[in-house]
């Protein structure tokens, strides 16, 4: 996974949780919402695996529309996880093909894009369970999970959770990582 300069900083500032931006979305339909939530820490990273991601955020997509996600790229049939414990709903559509739509019991809502397949039926999971596969249905290119992140149906910049997590993963620890860069002489 390469990590951004910029998301050390965020790291280093102590990311907690995302609050909710006047950035809205219609791409793709929700299922119904219960309401605003702050967004906080992922439990998992969304990828069992090695992923390469960027922040994408706000990046032009067809139609006209704006990327309100984060793009991981992996092997197809990588294993995809449940980042909180939930109500995973899988759904098909033209846009996001075979996805996943996971609500917390805190509001907070996840939705996965592009899935090779799920792991199951529509169902309870546990954080770090087993629910899909990275591929590349829908409207996509190339072997990547879309994940984005909700506050109600307010779309929030994943980018710094998922690297916060997924770094946090790989050091085997909860909280991010402090890196400190050598002094150049």
């Amino acid at each position: 996974m390469r990590i951004a300069p910029a998301l050390l900083a965020g790291l280093l500032a102590g990311l907690g949780s995302l609050s909710v931006s006047s950035h809205s979305v219609n791409a793709h339909s929700a299922p119904e919402s219960a309401g605003s939530a702050v967004v906080g820490r992922l439990d998992s990273c969304p990828i069992d695996g090695v992923s390469d991601f960027s922040d994408s955020w706000g990046d032009a997509r067809s139609s006209g529309r704006r990327h309100e996600g984060v793009d991981m790229v992996a092997d197809r049939g990588t294993p995809v996880v449940a980042v909180r414990a939930g109500d995973a709903e899988f759904k098909r559509s033209n846009l996001g093909g075979n996805a996943i739509w996971l609500t917390a019991s805190s509001g907070e809502r996840f939705y996965y894009a592009h899935l090779d397949g799920w792991e199951g039926k529509s169902r309870p999971v546990r954080a770090g369970e087993v629910i899909g596969y990275v591929g590349q249905s829908g409207n996509a290119q190339g072997d990547h999970l879309h994940f984005e992140t909700r506050a109600g149906e307010t779309a929030l910049n994943p980018y710094p959770l998922v690297a916060s997590a997924c770094l946090s993963a790989i050091a085997g620890v909860q909280e991010p990582v402090l890196v400190r860069r050598p002094l150049l002489r």
